[in-house]
């Protein structure tokens, strides 16, 4: 079995694809990614999270467009 690769999924992007790119790594939904994304804009903690997200942006690897199933052999198109 292939490891787990965190990698941007541009198919399933809003801005980047990064949201969607972690919530598959993690294993969790990607909209619960994306409302903590927005949480921690608007949070009064200072933590730079609009920079953290451009360079998650720019450090991940796009996800190629042709995915294996995790269910099938036969490869499937996310796009």
């Amino acid at each position: 079995m292939e490891p787990k690769k965190l990698q941007r999924i541009t198919s399933e992007k809003v801005i980047g694809g990064v949201a969607a790119g972690l919530a598959d790594y993690f294993g969790i939904d990607k909209v619960i990614v994306r409302v903590l994304f927005v949480l921690g804009v608007f949070a009064p903690i200072p933590f730079p999270f609009i920079l953290s997200y451009i360079v998650l942006w720019i450090a991940m690897p796009k996800a190629p467009l042709f995915l294996q199933s995790p269910t099938h052999d036969q490869p499937y198109s996310v796009g």
